[in-house]
């Protein structure tokens, strides 16, 4: 038993030797529940650091995660400062970083509305001609709400600032995901509703810095796993209502 317990205890330091001497990956990302979030007792929670905590413990790498606007998560990684960012285009990260290819995260846009409009779904851009839209400049809305002009874009600080004057009728429409309304008080919620179906999607990559090639393929391992086994398939018809054949064709 003596031998036992030191065998096992060796082996319990050389683990925690292991574990400790991982490189250390700062992820930074803006919250975005049910994507990322920050946990309670933990880093963070969401689909995104379930996959990316199966992969890192894989690779092994270790993650620290940074939680602060997408426009601060570039500028650290720009000085060096973060590795992944979540979400980012090759357009919207620094130069040779690398992108997850694997369908994972979107941003599933619809048409919120007045809870009393007489609209009860959605049939195309063009029954908002001439109306107001909540537009937030930070956005990268899809190419084909960026290219409609037949309406007037009414500048909105951000999602819940879109819907609180949704709500009390200083725009006409916006045009966000199915949890837009969770984050603002319950008399807001009330008065505006969402259209269905779905009127795009935006695929929404993780951004590895140059040298992660290894970290981002594994992502897109899983990614590929959780939608052929229909996980991905029930996350979003959970949390949005929208099965995912749905949201891949609208994705742009």
């Amino acid at each position: 038993m003596r031998v036992s317990s030191c065998l096992a205890g060796g082996l319990l330091l050389s683990s925690i030797t292991w574990v400790q001497a991982a490189p250390v990956l700062t992820v930074c990302a803006e919250p975005w529940p049910p994507f990322i979030d920050s946990g309670n007792g933990k880093p963070a929670e969401g689909l995104v650091p379930e996959v990316l905590g199966r992969v890192a413990t894989a690779q092994p790498v270790r993650l620290k995660y940074v939680f602060k606007a997408a426009a601060a998560c570039l500028r650290l990684a720009r000085q060096g400062q973060v590795d992944v960012l979540a979400f980012a285009s090759a357009a919207d990260s620094p130069p040779g970083w690398v992108q997850t290819r694997q369908p994972l995260v979107f941003w599933v846009l619809s048409a919120w509305v007045p809870a009393h409009s007489p609209l009860q779904s959605f049939d195309g851009l063009d029954m908002f001609r001439g109306q107001r839209v909540g537009w937030v400049a930070a956005y990268d809305y899809p190419a084909v709400l960026k290219a409609h002009t037949d309406w007037r874009r009414v500048d909105v600080l951000d999602t819940q600032r879109g819907i609180q004057m949704l709500a009390g009728g200083r725009v006409d429409v916006v045009f966000d995901d199915a949890l837009a309304a969770e984050g603002v008080a319950e008399h807001f919620r009330q008065k505006v509703k969402r259209l269905s179906p779905l009127l795009a999607s935006v695929s929404q990559p993780l951004s590895l810095r140059p040298g992660l090639e290894p970290l981002r393929d594994g992502v897109d391992v899983e990614a590929a796993l959780l939608r052929k086994h229909g996980q991905l398939a029930y996350f979003y018809q959970q949390h949005f209502g929208t099965s995912l054949p749905q949201v891949v064709p609208a994705a742009q």
